[in-house]
């Protein structure tokens, strides 16, 4: 499997290295709910905000299939793998939703699911 995915995003003169580094550590850990806690991703453009919960949606995702593939594995955890793989749908659909809004216009302002319009706005 692949590393997961950090931002390269330039630091403004405000922002502490530390700062940027604690940010990148919960972009990699997949932990995309709590990007809006970071003084750092508040900073950012829109785009730099929904490309930060892209990489961190993509990087959940690849821990979740990861174990999806160990759970469907074992006979006796097919409900649990039944679960996750919903969970996994639900997770690509937002990603995807989060490649939409990257691009929209005025004259096509796409839906966005709220739980990801509250991380990105």
């Amino acid at each position: 499997m692949d590393q997961p995915e950090s931002t390269q995003e330039s630091q403004t003169s405000q922002e502490s290295p530390q700062d940027q580094s604690d940010l990148n550590q919960e972009i990699a850990a997949g932990e995309w709910t709590t990007l809006s806690q970071h003084a750092t991703y508040r900073k950012r453009s829109r785009q730099g905000r929904i490309l930060a919960v892209y990489q961190a949606l993509s990087n959940r995702l690849d821990q979740l299939v990861k174990v999806f593939y160990e759970l469907a594995a074992q006979e006796k955890s097919l409900p649990a793998a039944e679960k996750m793989l919903k969970e996994i749908n639900r997770l690509r659909e937002l990603r995807d939703s989060l490649l939409l809004w990257l691009t929209w216009t005025e004259d096509a302002k796409p839906q966005i699911p709220d739980e990801v319009e509250k991380v990105v706005a």
